[in-house]
């Protein structure tokens, strides 16, 4: 059965695959399977559901007995291979978000439920260690705002992250965010909601805020240290080119307990 959130998504072929088809396509361009793989280089790209097809048919593939050619004008072992771990991690990807958004408690008007990090000691060392705050925003449709790094930044250059950074000096977490909010989005959230604290290494903890935005999502206005931005399910963030942890925060931010 078909998994309804993946319906219609788009896949690019890897290059091998294609060159395989190709391959052999031209040596044999009578043989059965040839309109598939014509369709398939033309394309160079396949819905899930031509996957899903793909895949009954690798399945269900007999060496000894079925025409090898045909299979190999499929992408052979390159293009089987491709399905199995790229429709593997779709189905790990929409379970997760299943799960995380069944958790979610930013409520649009009551706002978060806390979330209590098991790191216990950690206020003990706030005095002594470089301190950053970062923001999940979850706009009415449950997506997140990521923003895209620029070209020329120091860390992690064009990839996909949160909202966030350093906790200045003689300033709260929270203030911190809510500055941050400002300098890179021009939005106003007021009254973001703590969740938990990351303990990254001995010098470097981060506070992870969660808050609902009830505005337009177009009202985004980014600063110079971000080429993009965009709001995403969280099943989506997964295939983004963004900074590490990112999933681990949503999870953790929506769990319940």
């Amino acid at each position: 059965m078909a998994n309804s959130n993946l319906i219609n998504k788009t896949y690019i072929l890897p290059s091998d695959v294609l060159k395989h088809i190709r391959s052999t396509f031209i040596s044999n361009p009578n043989s059965e399977g040839v309109k598939r793989a014509k369709f398939l280089l033309q394309n160079g790209k396949a819905t899930y559901q031509v996957l899903k097809r793909l895949k009954n048919f690798f399945d269900h593939f007999n060496p000894e007995t079925d025409n090898k050619i045909q299979y190999n004008l499929a992408g052979g072992n390159l293009m089987r291979d491709f399905i199995e771990k790229t429709l593997e991690a779709d189905r790990d990807a929409v379970n997760r978000s299943k799960s995380v958004k069944k958790d979610m408690k930013v409520d649009v008007n009551l706002g978060t439920k806390a979330y209590q990090s098991p790191n216990n000691n950690l206020n003990e060392n706030k005095n002594k260690v470089n301190k950053n705050a970062v923001i999940i925003i979850v706009n009415n449709d449950n997506k997140i705002l990521l923003l895209k790094r620029s070209i020329d930044s120091k860390w992690m250059p064009e990839k996909w992250a949160l909202l966030g950074g350093k906790v200045e000096k003689n300033e709260s977490d929270k203030e911190a965010i809510i500055r941050e909010i400002e300098e890179e989005t021009g939005l106003e959230i007021k009254n973001p909601l703590e969740r938990f604290e990351i303990k990254k290494n001995d010098g470097d903890i981060e506070t992870i805020f969660v808050s609902r935005y009830n505005g337009d999502d177009i009202d985004v206005n980014i600063n110079d240290e971000h080429s993009n931005y965009g709001w995403f399910g969280i099943e989506e963030i997964n295939f983004l080119d963004h900074v590490p942890n990112i999933q681990n925060y949503l999870e953790l931010a929506f769990k319940e307990n």
